[in-house]
């Protein structure tokens, strides 16, 4: 991780915890946290955050209030990047939960800027990664949560997140130590050249920044009825999933 923060991150003294899928912590934690009090997703962010909650009412979309837990994509999944805007509504709340799943897939340009922007957050913050998204093995949904020293949740949870971890710790550890980054580096660079030939060859708009994965647009007028489904919050979000390996 600190790696992929480009030297920005220092982690060291986090706890590492992990399970059979990154979902499995994210809805333990977001479930707890809204047992006994508010929990807020960004609007247009990942459903995710919120489909393992049974208390409805104490988890919701929105991005002007602070909760006692804020939870965001990083970069987003409402339009592939993180904007001043986010980082705004993170800072308002103790403690948040980051999925960077998309992370590794920026240009090391964005993942520096992104980092600098998070570094003052990151001692209320969890960071959850998948390595099906973050590190395109889709052949595993193996998640790992990064937790800071001293964090509540940890002191609060830990007897929860090591049986969740009992059997996982020695799968990820090892598969960690098995990423080779320049390698993935290099499919990702293929995969947002693809993704920019795509949006070329359709007349879309594209830019170099942010998360070949997603791209998200506001249309000038009407939403063709074909287009409804991905269309929410005012932002037509395309999800681009490139097959490119190398």
């Amino acid at each position: 991780m600190q790696r992929l923060s480009e030297g920005e991150w220092d982690l060291t003294g986090w706890q590492l915890f992990s399970a059979g899928s990154d979902v499995d912590l994210i809805t333990h934690i977001t479930e707890a946290v809204a047992a006994a009090g508010q929990v807020v997703i960004y609007p247009g962010d990942w459903y995710g955050f919120m489909v393992g909650a049974t208390h409805d009412h104490a988890v919701r979309f929105d991005a002007a209030r602070s909760a006692d837990l804020a939870c965001l994509c990083v970069p987003s999944v409402r339009n592939g990047h993180l904007t001043n805007e986010m980082v705004a509504f993170l800072a308002r709340s103790p403690a948040r939960l980051l999925n960077i799943n998309l992370f590794p897939t920026l240009a090391a340009e964005d993942r520096a800027e992104i980092a600098r922007a998070l570094r003052p957050l990151l001692p209320g913050a969890l960071l959850s990664i998948s390595f099906s998204r973050g590190f395109g093995l889709t052949a595993s949904q193996l998640g790992v949560l990064l937790v800071p020293p001293g964090h509540p949740f940890a002191t609060r949870y830990r007897r929860q997140w090591d049986w969740f971890s009992y059997f996982y710790n020695a799968l990820a550890a090892r598969a960690f130590m098995a990423v080779d980054m320049a390698a993935l580096a290099e499919v990702d660079a293929a995969r947002r050249d693809w993704v920019a030939d795509w949006l070329s060859e359709r007349q879309l708009p594209a830019v170099a920044s942010g998360s070949y994965y997603v791209r998200s647009f506001r249309p000038d007028g009407p939403v063709a009825d074909h287009l409804r489904p991905l269309f929410r919050h005012g932002v037509l979000r395309c999800c681009l999933k490139p097959t490119v390996t190398g």
